[in-house]
């Protein structure tokens, strides 16, 4: 086993893949100490965070893309606040693509990482308990619409979801044009809650919210019955070929 690791670690596109995986955890815990919790009380605060945009002139959109794109790929801080804080600060429809820019550009990395460095860089932010529960995905005949419902759902693990996107039984092009377009409703519905309150429409950004939260709330069980419902047909499977 020892002489295998050392002849692994001999050839030189191995020792690139574990350096730049190194350097890659290194950079997301720095990260993560350094401005999580900030960043959080940060753009949770949308009006100082409208502000701190605005003091980068045209660049400002440029900075809120990189870190919508940072926070898609390390998960920094929740999408919500940052959804809230782009429609305070850009509108509706301007907060909306503004984040789907930055998810785009995230989900790429994501990708690009996952294929690079495979299950070092998954097992980062999943487990391998955890990868079993997105089993019902790997149904070639269904993958699409299983992609449309989960990422239509507010509250469920969307990005975790395209850290495995090369596992998955779909091209990347029709993966990526299914999650960016059913990501749409979840991230309008915040950015609009954002737009209300920079109006000072408090009562209608209160609603917009309350609305959002109710989905998730359907959702989230939802999410967790094809959960369950996978595991149970998993086990018919099993038991059957016992059989």
């Amino acid at each position: 086993m020892k002489d295998a690791v050392k002849a692994s670690l001999k050839k030189p596109q191995n020792i690139i893949s574990l350096a730049a995986a190194v350097i890659f955890v290194a950079a997301f815990v720095i990260s993560y100490i350094r401005w999580g919790a900030k960043m959080l009380d940060f753009v949770s605060d949308p009006p100082v965070f409208k502000a701190w945009l605005d003091s980068f002139g045209i660049w400002g959109r440029l900075v809120f893309i990189g870190i919508r794109a940072l926070q898609t790929v390390v998960k920094i801080i929740p999408a919500e606040p940052l959804e809230i804080g782009s429609g305070f600060a850009y509108g509706t429809f301007g907060g909306c693509l503004m984040c789907l820019a930055g998810t785009f550009i995230g989900s790429l990395v994501i990708i690009a990482l996952t294929k690079l460095f495979g299950k070092r860089v998954i097992n980062l932010f999943i487990s391998d308990d955890k990868i079993k529960d997105f089993a019902f995905l790997n149904d070639e005949k269904r993958i699409s619409g299983l992609l449309w419902c989960v990422y239509l759902l507010p509250g469920t693990p969307k990005d975790f979801i395209t850290y495995l996107e090369h596992m998955l039984p779909i091209k990347t092009v029709k993966f990526l044009a299914i999650t960016m377009l059913a990501r749409i409703p979840s991230i309008i519905s915040s950015t609009w809650c954002g737009s209300e309150l920079g109006e000072r429409n408090y009562k209608v950004s209160a609603l917009i919210f309350g609305a959002t939260l109710a989905l998730s709330l359907i959702g989230i069980p939802i999410y967790r019955k094809l959960i369950s419902l996978r595991r149970r047909t998993e086990d018919v499977e099993r038991t059957q070929k016992q059989k």
